[in-house]
């Protein structure tokens, strides 16, 4: 990030530093979702009276009473005082010492503005028991402030950068999807405002006897789905025109997944939302992901007007020996960038940017049986304990093969740098640490889930480590096909803890991970195959060559086409798992048939990013299409 050039004003001896400056309006913009999310909790617990007609005060006193509704509303209150205290900080330290560039000040000045009209507006509904409608402005008015206030710490991050994004018209549908969305989310809070979460039961349409709206709350409700829906319209040609035009732009890209991930989760919670008859818990949730969704869209319209930065751009270069660039802040993130370093090393043996992708196909797998086979405890409550038994095993077994392979570890530039080849980390304590994870993965998953998910997840542990990593990893030119069985065994994990029995849907989704693998690994060996030869590692692209490899790649994608349509066959899902698994398969195959044609290390790096992104999408309409084929 670029510095931001101040001049020092005589008149003060100190000033807060840019760093804890960057520092305080992250953490305004953390406090003020955290505000809108209690805001929710109020309404949809109906604790807006909680604290009865005296504002601030609650009920006439300063602390509550042990009341439900009264601490919901006073922790509310409270954390509005706090906020308040971070905005004052905020804007004064803006116009103090932060005054250049301008925006700095006007968008701090926005947000001082929004803040009181915020105050204003949750005084007056308390004090004069207002209607919906003045609700809906409260919240709308929040989602108003957050913006602004995301705003103010990007531009105290990047500095002063122009407007240099050439296409107008990539601007202008930015620009427009971002106050659609806006719309879209006023009309949600007039959803909640209308106590309305239950007008329409059915969804997408409003009644199974009546499609479409009647009466006043039924528009609205019906109202809000119709302004996602267009907004999910402009989301997703916003996205393919950034695919097109704009996915060298590193910090971009990072925000456009970020997105999707928060919008599709948003979609999916708020059908869950109306199946299970609105409960207070998922309408608070909903309500929390709907304003980080407005917040990571304010900051992607932003880096979208501010046009390409070339020093993010990610990805390998057409030059030789040239690598794919370092992780981004959310690979950080996941390893822990904050704890202490001795715990950082640890996590790292783990691999934790590895796991959400095996967790994927088991929530979804858990998610499809639970439609077909609700379980008899809750089901939240099952995924926590079957994702969290996934995650320690699957540490434990990446902290084995780390220990196992650390000799060749010590000759490839990307893993050199691993705390046991390192030496930060003694192999026998490395092997202790993955052994107790196992063991504590295992044994929690039997005893909180059931015997067959935790026998499968030991047997993948087993297969991953023994057969792949001791045998075929060094032997065969074949070991990823044969090893990917490993990969393969989370969505049976998912299906047995839910059914405690293994289908014939859990056997066709591990046959779909089983020849996505391939296609996948064979990718990112091509972008490292310097790596692989320097350890004498019998990869693929290092026994065969690159055209070899490439026309390999292309028969798995092929195969692994086959493999998405044969659920829809056999009746396991239905048409719109089959349309969009047909979609995600085009673009695989013809991303494959592209490298095939001109292999280069872009083309590798760029299809070995998007079979991420196909796995995770094909496996979450699965969850859609079961959902919509039972409602």
């Amino acid at each position: 990030m670029q510095a931001i050039r101040m001049r020092e004003l005589p008149v003060f001896s100190w000033r807060l530093s840019l760093k804890w400056y960057c520092r305080l309006t992250t953490v305004t913009v953390g406090a003020i979702w955290m505000l809108i999310v209690l805001g929710g909790l109020v309404r949809v617990t109906n604790s807006g009276q909680g604290c009865g007609a005296s504002w601030p005060m609650c009920n006439g006193h300063l602390l509550p009473n042990l009341e439900y509704h009264e601490l919901i509303e006073w922790n509310h209150r409270l954390f509005g005082v706090l906020v308040g205290l971070l905005m004052v900080a905020t804007c004064g330290a803006t116009v103090l010492w932060y005054r250049r560039p301008r925006r700095l000040l006007v968008f701090a000045l926005l947000a001082a503005f929004f803040y009181l009209a915020q105050a204003i507006l949750g005084g007056i509904t308390v004090l004069l028991h207002l209607d919906h409608t003045w609700v809906a402005a409260h919240m709308g008015n929040s989602m108003l402030l957050l913006g602004s206030v995301v705003l103010l710490a990007a531009f105290a991050r990047l500095g002063p950068v122009g407007l240099n994004e050439p296409n107008r018209w990539l601007r202008g549908l930015a620009l427009g999807t971002l106050i659609w969305t806006f719309a879209g989310l006023f009309t949600g809070s007039a959803v909640i405002g209308a106590q309305a979460d239950l007008a329409c039961p059915a969804w997408p349409h409003c009644a199974d006897s009546q499609p479409l709206p009647d009466t006043f709350g039924e528009m609205v409700n019906f109202g809000h789905r119709l302004a996602v829906g267009l907004s999910d319209i402009l989301l997703l040609g916003l996205g393919v025109v950034i695919w097109r035009y704009r996915r060298h732009d590193r910090r971009l890209m990072t925000i456009t997944h970020f997105l999707a991930v928060l919008y599709i989760s948003q979609v999916f919670l708020g059908a869950f939302t109306i199946w299970l008859g609105a409960p207070a818990a998922l309408k608070g949730l909903h309500l929390a992901l709907a304003a980080a969704t407005w917040g990571a869209l304010v900051i992607m319209t932003l880096l979208i007007w501010v046009g390409v930065d070339d020093s993010q751009t990610t990805g390998p270069k057409t030059d030789a020996g040239d690598k794919p660039q370092k992780a981004g802040w959310w690979r950080k993130a996941l390893q822990g960038r904050w704890l202490p370093e001795t715990m950082r090393m640890y996590i790292g043996l783990m691999r934790p940017q590895v796991i959400p992708l095996l967790l994927v196909p088991t929530g979804a797998a858990m998610l499809i049986a639970a439609v077909q086979h609700p379980p008899q405890s809750s089901l939240w409550s099952l995924m926590a304990l079957t994702m969290l038994g996934g995650t320690l095993a699957t540490g434990g077994a990446h902290t084995i093969n780390q220990y196992l392979e650390r000799d060749l570890d010590a000759r490839m530039r990307r893993t050199k740098h691993r705390p046991i080849v390192s030496g930060r980390i003694s192999p026998r304590r490395a092997l202790v640490f993955g052994v107790g994870l196992t063991v504590v993965g295992i044994v929690q998953l039997w005893l909180t889930v059931n015997w067959l998910a935790a026998l499968l997840a030991l047997s993948g542990n087993l297969f991953y480590i023994v057969v792949y990593t001791m045998w075929l990893k060094r032997t065969t030119v074949q070991n990823i096909v044969i090893g990917g069985a490993a990969g393969s065994v989370p969505p049976l994990v998912g299906w047995a803890a839910v059914t405690g029995r293994i289908d014939l849907p859990a056997v066709l989704f591990f046959a779909i991970i089983f020849f996505w693998t391939p296609a996948h690994f064979w990718a990112l060996a091509l972008v490292r195959h310097e790596d692989y030869e320097a350890a004498g590692v019998p990869m693929l692209p290092v026994v065969k060559g690159e055209a070899a490899t490439c026309r390999s790649i292309l028969l798995y994608a092929v195969l692994l086409v086959g493999a998405t349509v044969v659920p829809f066959v056999l009746q396991a899902l239905g048409w719109l798992y089959l349309l969009a698994a047909m979609a995600l398969g085009a673009v695989l195959v013809r991303q494959a048939l592209k490298l095939n044609h001109h292999t280069t290390a872009v083309r590798a790096w760029r299809l070995f990013k998007f079979s991420n992104t196909y796995l995770a999408a094909l496996y979450l309409v699965m969850v859609l299409d079961r959902l919509l084929a039972m409602n």
